[in-house]
């Protein structure tokens, strides 16, 4: 059984229009295991990994999904 729990998270916005899709995003982050989460957390903290998840998303969601 799994067990839930509520967490406030702040986040930085560019404008008023950002905040439903960080929001859904973030809630679809939280539905993945913990193993997959963390891995995608050690990719958040590489620049290199974000400029090519930035430039290259077409190509890897291509070749993934």
């Amino acid at each position: 059984m799994a067990i839930i729990s509520t967490i406030e998270v702040e986040i930085a916005i560019n404008t008023p229009f950002e905040i439903k899709p960080k929001t859904e995003a973030l809630k679809a982050l939280a539905k993945l295991d913990l193993d997959v989460l963390q891995k995608l957390s050690e990719l958040s903290k590489s620049p290199n990994a974000i400029s090519q998840l930035k430039n290259n998303f077409g190509m890897i969601k291509g070749f993934l999904i």
